[in-house]
C-alpha cells in the first residue's frame, strides 16, 4: 500500500485540496489529526483512507504511528503537512523515512518569526526589529525609546491571530501581556511599521532552482485586527516593480539556503524598496490553491505533492488570467441561523467558486483572526479591476442571518 500521511488538516483550502490531490495521484492516504471534530464528521472526508486521532501530535507520537503503519503493511511514499506548526517535522521524517531531500532547517527557520528575523537580520527586506524574550524585563522593553506604530506578533502567530498594531507605550503593555499570556514561553516580535502595497508570493524550490509561481497584491482591512479580505492575482506585475521583488525573493531564499521546499513570502513596497513582513514554510491556505489553478493552469498543491516524493513538478502556466477572491466578513456577533444568496452569487458573471464555511449553529463575529473569514468568491475578469468588480458584486448577494448571543 503506497501512501502519503498528512499531519493535519483543515476542512477546507489548500491542506483539504492537498489529501485531494493525493487520491488523485493514486496513493492512500492516511491523516493524522488533534481534531476530535473530525473523528465525528468521519463521513464527510471520503478521500482520507484512513484517519488517526491524537490527543497531542508530538514528535514522540507520529513517529511511534508511522512505525505502526508500516507494520500493517503501509510503504510509506511522503510525509508532508500543510499546516503550522507541522511543516518542519513532517518533512524531516520525510527525509527520515521516504529519502526525500527537503530544505528542513530552512522550513523551521521560516515556522518561527523570531528565528527569521534572525537569520535575515542583516539582510536589505528585513524592517526594524526587536525580540522580547519571557525573561526580558518588561518595564524596560516598554519605556525605551521607539518610533509609532509599530506591529507586535508571537513568534508563532499564524493568520493574524496574535498581532497588533500598537501606537503607544500603554497598548504596548497591553499586547504584549496578552501576547505572554497566551504563550508564557515564546519570544515575541516587535517590528516597525512600514506602509505601502503588500504582496503575496508563491514559490517552489526544486534541486536549488526558484520558480515563482504567482505574486497575489493582498487587500488589508484594518478594523480590530489586520485582516486581508482580498486576493489579486495579476500575471503582469509593472517591470521594475517585479524585478526587485525576484531579486529580493532569490536572495532570501539564497540566504536561508532552500534547495527543496514550498514557501510563501508576504513583502511590502516601500520608499522603492521590498520588505518582508513574513514567511511561511507552506503554500497560504484557504483559497489559494484555488485561485492559482483558476489563474495559471497549475495546482500547487499537487504540485508540492510531486516534489516531497521525488519526482519533477510540472510548473508550466497553461494560461493566464486575472483573478480576484473576495473574502466575506461580519460586523456583529450572534448564531448562524441561515446563509442565502450563494446560487445568485455563483451565477454572476466571472464566478469561478463560491464557497460558505460555517454551518447552521455556529457561533460567529467580527474578524479578529483570518480564521473569522466566514466565505469566499473567486471571480476573474477581462482586467484586474473587472475582476475585483465581479467578485465583490456577487458576494454582496450572500446574507448571514444570525440569532444574537
Amino acid at each position: 500500500m503506497e501512501s502519503i500521511l498528512f499531519i493535519e488538516t483543515a476542512t477546507s483550502g489548500s491542506s483539504r485540496e492537498a489529501i485531494k490531490a493525493a487520491t488523485r495521484l493514486g496513493y492512500r492516504t492516511v491523516l493524522l489529526t488533534e481534531r476530535m471534530s473530525f473523528i465525528k464528521r468521519r463521513n464527510e472526508f471520503a478521500d482520507v483512507a484512513q484517519m488517526i486521532y491524537l490527543e497531542e501530535l508530538t514528535e514522540d507520537r507520529i513517529r511511534m504511528e508511522i512505525c505502526l503503519l508500516q507494520q500493517q503493511g503501509s510503504i510509506m511514499k511522503a510525509i508532508i503537512s500543510f499546516v503550522d506548526p507541522f511543516v518542519s517535522i513532517a518533512a524531516q521524517l520525510a527525509n527520515e523515512c521516504c529519502n526525500a531531500a527537503l530544505s528542513v532547517e530552512a522550513l523551521k527557520i521560516m515556522e518561527d518569526k523570531t528565528a527569521t528575523r534572525k537569520a535575515l537580520s542583516e539582510h536589505a527586506t528585513t524592517p526594524i526589529f526587536e525580540i522580547v524574550g519571557p525573561t526580558d524585563d518588561l518595564e524596560q522593553v516598554i519605556h525605551q525609546d521607539r518610533d509609532y506604530p509599530i506591529i507586535v506578533k508571537s513568534a508563532v502567530s499564524k493568520a493574524s491571530k496574535d498581532v497588533y498594531s500598537v501606537g503607544n507605550k500603554v497598548e504596548l503593555e497591553k499586547a504584549i501581556k496578552r501576547i505572554g499570556k497566551l504563550y508564557p514561553k515564546e519570544t515575541i516580535v516587535l517590528d516597525e511599521y512600514v506602509d505601502g502595497p503588500q504582496y503575496l508570493v508563491e514559490v517552489l524550490v526544486h534541486n536549488g532552482e526558484m520558480t515563482i509561481i504567482a505574486i497575489i497584491k493582498q487587500e488589508i482591512t484594518k478594523n480590530i485586527k489586520f485582516i486581508v479580505t482580498g486576493y489579486a492575482v495579476e500575471p503582469h506585475l509593472e517591470g521594475e516593480l517585479y524585478t526587485k521583488l525576484v531579486r529580493a525573493v532569490e536572495s532570501i531564499l539564497k540566504n536561508l539556503q532552500v534547495t527543496n521546499a514550498t514557501c510563501h513570502l508576504e513583502c511590502r513596497y516601500v520608499n522603492e524598496n521590498w520588505k518582508l513582513i513574513e514567511m511561511n514554510p507552506r503554500i497560504a491556505g484557504g483559497a489559494m490553491n484555488r485561485m492559482i489553478e483558476e489563474a495559471f493552469g497549475i495546482n500547487l498543491v499537487e504540485e508540492t505533492l510531486k516534489l516531497y516524493l521525488g519526482f519533477e513538478p510540472t510548473l508550466i502556466k497553461r494560461f493566464e488570467k486575472n483573478m480576484y477572491t473576495h473574502y466575506i466578513t461580519i460586523k456583529s456577533c450572534g448564531y448562524l441561523l441561515k446563509v442565502i444568496g450563494q446560487q445568485q452569487a455563483t451565477a454572476h458573471p466571472g464566478v469561478k467558486e463560491v464557497y460558505i464555511k460555517p454551518h447552521k449553529g455556529a457561533i460567529m463575529m467580527p474578524p479578529l483572526s483570518m480564521g473569522h473569514r466566514y466565505g469566499y468568491v473567486i471571480a476573474s475578469g477581462d482586467t484586474p479591476e473587472e475582476a475585483k468588480k465581479n467578485a465583490e458584486n456577487a458576494a454582496s448577494h450572500i446574507k448571514f442571518y444570525l440569532e444574537p448571543l
